[in-house]
C-alpha cells in the first residue's frame, strides 16, 4: 500500500502510475483538490475510483468551557462494543466505507484496529466519550501536533442525535485543545453528510474547499 502526495498526479499521471505498478503497490490512496476527469481515470495499470468527497473544516480555539459531566476520557485498554460501533458509524461514508472492493468484514477490522490504536495512543492522544447510564453514545478522537489539534473521528448514536451530544463533545474538544495550547482544530466530514456539515457550521467550524479522495487498485 502507498499514500500518494496530495495533487501529485496532476502531471505525468501515466508515468507515475507505471512507477507504482513496478513497485508492486496493490492499493494507492490519493487526495486531490481537483476532480479527475473520466478520461484521465482510465489507466492500464490501475483502477482509479473516486471513493469520497471530503470537506475539511477548521476552527480557531477560543472558548474554554466546563466539560459536560457525561464526558470523560476513555481509559480502558480495549474498546467496548459501543465504541467499536461508533467508530464504524464514523467511517461509513468515508473512503473505506464507500469502496466496493473493501468487504464489510475488512472494513470492520480496519476500524476496530483504528479505535484500538487510538485508545492505546498510537494514532491519537485522547479519546473522549459521552456516556448515558454507562452506555457510550458518542465519542471523538483527538490528535495534537504543535499548536494544531485534529479530530479525525467523531460520531453520535442515531437515537441521540439532536439532543445536544454533538455540541457537548465539540465543546469538550475545544476545551481540551485549549488546555494543550492549541490554536486551531482541523477535522472533516463527507460532502454527502449534510447533517454533520450543518452541525459543524452552527458550532463555528468553517468548511474549506472539497478534497477528492481516490483509491488506486492494481490491475
Amino acid at each position: 500500500m502507498a499514500k500518494l502526495k496530495n495533487n501529485s498526479l496532476s502531471e505525468n499521471m501515466g508515468e507515475k502510475l507505471e512507477n507504482l505498478y513496478d513497485q508492486n503497490i496493490e492499493l494507492g490512496y490519493y487526495t486531490s483538490t481537483i476532480k479527475i476527469s473520466k478520461e484521465k481515470l482510465q489507466s492500464r495499470f490501475y483502477h482509479l475510483e473516486l471513493v469520497s468527497t471530503r470537506i475539511p473544516i477548521v476552527k480557531e480555539m477560543v472558548n474554554k468551557t466546563i466539560i459536560h459531566p457525561n464526558i470523560s476520557l476513555y481509559e480502558e485498554q480495549e474498546p467496548s462494543e459501543d465504541l467499536i460501533s461508533l467508530a464504524l458509524l464514523a467511517g461509513q461514508n468515508g473512503r473505506f466505507g464507500n469502496d466496493p472492493r473493501i468487504s464489510k468484514e475488512v472494513y470492520r477490522k480496519l476500524f476496530e484496529c483504528w479505535i484500538r490504536n487510538s485508545i492505546k495512543k498510537v494514532i491519537a492522544d485522547e479519546v473522549l466519550v459521552y456516556k448515558v447510564d454507562e452506555e457510550v453514545v458518542g465519542f471523538a478522537t483527538i490528535k495534537i501536533d504543535g499548536n494544531t489539534g485534529y479530530a479525525p473521528l467523531l460520531a453520535v448514536k442515531r437515537k441521540y442525535e439532536g439532543k445536544g451530544v454533538s455540541f457537548a463533545i465539540m465543546r469538550a474538544i475545544e476545551t481540551r485543545l485549549i488546555e494543550n495550547e492549541c490554536k486551531y482544530v482541523l477535522s472533516g466530514t463527507q460532502e454527502i453528510n449534510k447533517k454533520a456539515l450543518s452541525t459543524f457550521k452552527r458550532y463555528g467550524l468553517q468548511p474549506q474547499p472539497a478534497e477528492y479522495i481516490y483509491h488506486l487498485w492494481r490491475k
